[in-house]
């Protein structure tokens, strides 16, 4: 699957570039100040000696070439492309053995949560990163509604950990780019309010496509079980998974 969708990028790529030069040749403007930058750079590398020359050569060629690539929209689409695929597929992009730390979307968020006897109820304020790093449910505290607004990395939300109130409890996720895994203890009700700009949805074993869409699902017995868990998610692009453990 991994060899797959890297294929069908490389031929996107491949064909959008195919498409730049093509644009590029059959406009004659951009065909004469591609050859003039190319020809300058040519140039640039015989004057050796005339350290002027080489200079104005050398920085003429550069913007000739880069102006008439980047005023062609197409090499934007594919740079467009390219971002959303290495967002979405970063974290299984490696070097050797090794993963890439330096992706910030590569490090997954683990969100594990405990329980306590409950506490006053007092006002806090958390503040959660831009991307996908962090550990919420370290330390043992009383269970209290997820509400999550990130702007690109993975997370993951596991309710194995905690006794759920016999009540709705909620949980929020707002996302631009990235996966979101939420593992739900068997025997809860779950209600999910999913909506993406495109990605993919697996609500209990099945399967389902977004493409800026918005999807509702119940559990069979949402209307009798007493412990019932809401999930409401907003997602610009990533996927989405809801397992029972």
């Amino acid at each position: 699957m991994q060899r797959g969708s890297w294929r069908l990028f490389m031929i996107i790529e491949a064909s959008l570039l195919i498409v730049l030069g093509w644009q590029i040749f059959s406009n004659p403007p951009q065909l004469i100040f591609m050859v003039l930058g190319i020809l300058s750079l040519r140039l640039a590398i015989k004057q050796r000696h005339k350290r002027f020359l080489t200079s104005f050569f050398w920085l003429f060629g550069s913007l000739a070439i880069i102006i008439t690539i980047f005023t062609n929209p197409t090499i934007w689409v594919m740079l467009l492309i390219g971002l959303l695929f290495t967002v979405i597929k970063g974290h299984d992009l490696k070097v050797g053995d090794l993963k890439r730390a330096w992706v910030p979307w590569a490090r997954k968020q683990f969100v594990a949560v405990e329980t306590t006897e409950p506490t006053p109820k007092n006002g806090k304020r958390i503040r959660h990163p831009w991307f996908g790093n962090q550990t919420i449910g370290r330390d043992v505290f009383e269970w209290d509604d997820i509400n999550l607004c990130i702007a690109i990395g993975d997370t993951i939300i596991d309710l194995g950990n905690t006794l759920l109130p016999k009540a709705d409890s909620v949980i929020i996720v707002r996302k631009g780019i990235g996966r979101t895994r939420i593992l739900v203890p068997v025997g809860t009700a779950v209600m999910l309010d999913h909506t993406a700009m495109i990605g993919n949805v697996n609500f209990a074993g099945k399967a389902y496509h977004v493409g800026n869409d918005e999807l509702t699902f119940y559990s069979d017995d949402y209307d009798t079980n007493e412990r019932r868990v809401k999930i409401l998610t907003n997602v610009l692009a990533g996927d989405l998974e809801v397992l029972f453990v």
